[in-house]
């Protein structure tokens, strides 16, 4: 017997040795581990330069400096 049958053998007498109540959870479990293991499928790259171009949309580095000190204050006086 390969190592991947003796493996899905010894898997089949764990769970044959389980209480029935905990199947719901193995389950849970099983779906787990098929998601962490699907291959993935490469993603589609999106260009977004250029994707406000048409705005009217005038902010200085300095706006945006100012806004995040001032958030950044807000957030360490609520803490």
């Amino acid at each position: 017997m390969n190592t991947g049958q003796a493996v899905k053998q010894r898997v089949y007498q764990t769970i044959d040795g389980l209480p029935s109540d905990s199947f719901e959870e193995l389950t849970h479990f099983l779906d787990f581990l098929k998601f962490k293991y699907q291959v993935q499928q490469p993603r589609k790259v999106m260009a977004l330069g250029g994707l406000w171009e048409h705005l009217d949309f005038d902010v200085t580095d300095a706006e945006v400096r100012a806004l995040r000190q001032r958030v950044t204050t807000q957030l360490l006086q609520k803490v």
